[in-house]
């Protein structure tokens, strides 16, 4: 359970207002809440009207402006807030989602989040002191060298790896170019819609076109708020999650602990378990928050899409993925892309035309992401994965895997 709605519909400004005097109650007065929003002009509206909230109750704010879900949660740690909030719009549906989260940086969910939605219903008290708003212009490349400092940047430089990125949104203009400065990477930004409907295939169609054309080493597709990334390759084309997850375990020694969140695909699990990794699986996302922060393990991955990396921060964070995905590439990119392949075959992957897969996952009680959907039927977990070369999707059926987790 998060907060979202239509926004002025379910997420009005009164509305907003009471959420943010609830997350600054949480937080008390004179500690600090940071704030963020994609780049919509909605959400900068709604944020004004949280932050509105928030400072009534006598805490401070730090906003950080357009930013993203990973650096809220940075940020959190980094700078000891007690609480921090992300809006994010999506206007083809007119939707709203407000993420909310707690120090040291975990978002809050399900029943952690009853405190904030009983401020709601709640009459806002007589503030008693007002709160101060701090704007951290700095913070994007603040964070973009810390995500720079967590990897091996020197081999990443090494080979000047070409790159295609989109869409091309705030604050990604600045954060993925001072990365690329830094890690001497040759950057290709393709302009996006200003209507993000999932699945984004137009876009990714773009990326997979000029990958192509440039010859480049990779394509990233990553979404708009941040939290989300999937990557184009010149020789399998679009990586499903549990792919991507499987080249940047790579950069990890056995051992380490790598938690998911179901639905996955059971070869996938039993596949990097097989390469010496503790692998938990978990049916409910609010529990996934909890192992996380308790036993802080290497790598955490949803099937959206969305990647934790807890030992850097406690959130969604796609850059950071992004970051250890060149390295591991950089390293070890023929090798485990074969072993891709492999997997693929083994899981025997189809292809379906365009429509077809479209349909399929506006029809099926699906999960759509930004690169297509992923459903159950039965005991069988079925991705739909758009590769642009053939204009249709990878289907790839497996047995849901089975949770290890009480």
């Amino acid at each position: 359970m998060r907060i979202q709605g239509r926004a002025f519909k379910d997420i009005t400004l009164e509305k907003a207002i009471r959420i943010g005097a609830g997350i600054g109650q949480i937080a008390g007065s004179r500690n600090l809440v940071v704030s963020g929003r994609d780049a919509f002009r909605v959400s900068r509206m709604l944020k004004r009207a949280i932050t509105a909230g928030v400072m009534s109750t006598g805490a401070e704010v730090m906003d950080f402006h357009a930013s993203l879900t990973g650096e809220l949660s940075y940020a959190i740690k980094r700078f000891g807030a007690r609480m921090g909030f992300m809006v994010s719009y999506d206007p083809s549906e007119n939707g709203v989602l407000i993420r909310v989260y707690s120090s040291p940086g975990y978002e809050l969910l399900g029943e952690d989040l009853k405190v904030v939605f009983e401020s709601v219903d709640k009459e806002l008290r007589e503030p008693s002191e007002v709160g101060w708003i701090y704007y951290a212009e700095y913070m994007h490349r603040l964070y973009a060298a810390a995500v720079s400092s967590f990897i091996k940047g020197d081999v990443i430089s090494s080979q000047k790896q070409s790159i295609v990125i989109g869409p091309d949104l705030e604050p990604y203009d600045v954060i993925l170019t001072e990365l690329s400065h830094t890690l001497n990477l040759d950057q290709t930004v393709i302009g996006g819609p200003q209507v993000l409907k999932y699945p984004m295939y137009d876009t990714m169609n773009k990326i997979g076109k000029v990958v192509d054309a440039l010859g480049a080493d990779l394509g990233i597709l990553l979404s708009h708020d941040g939290a989300a990334i999937t990557t184009y390759t010149k020789t399998l084309g679009y990586l499903i999650p549990e792919e991507l997850l499987l080249i940047v375990s790579e950069r990890y020694s056995q051992g380490s602990r790598v938690t998911l969140l179901n639905p996955v695909p059971s070869k996938f699990a039993k596949y990097i378990e097989n390469k010496g990794f503790d692998v938990m699986i978990i049916d409910d996302e609010q529990k996934l928050q909890y192992i996380n922060r308790r036993e802080r393990p290497a790598l955490s991955s949803t099937w959206r899409g969305e990647y934790t990396t807890p030992v850097f921060s406690l959130g969604y964070d796609s850059v950071v993925f992004y970051a250890q995905t060149l390295e591991s590439i950089a390293e070890n990119g023929s090798r485990v892309f074969g072993e891709i392949t492999l997997l693929r075959r083994d899981l025997d992957a189809n292809i379906i035309e365009n429509e077809k897969g479209l349909k399929l996952c506006l029809e099926k009680p699906s999960g759509m992401t930004m690169w297509g959907c992923r459903y159950v039927e039965g005991d069988q977990v079925v991705t739909l994965m758009y590769q642009p070369r053939i204009d249709g999707f990878m289907v790839v059926k497996d047995r849901v895997a089975e949770p290890n987790v009480e």
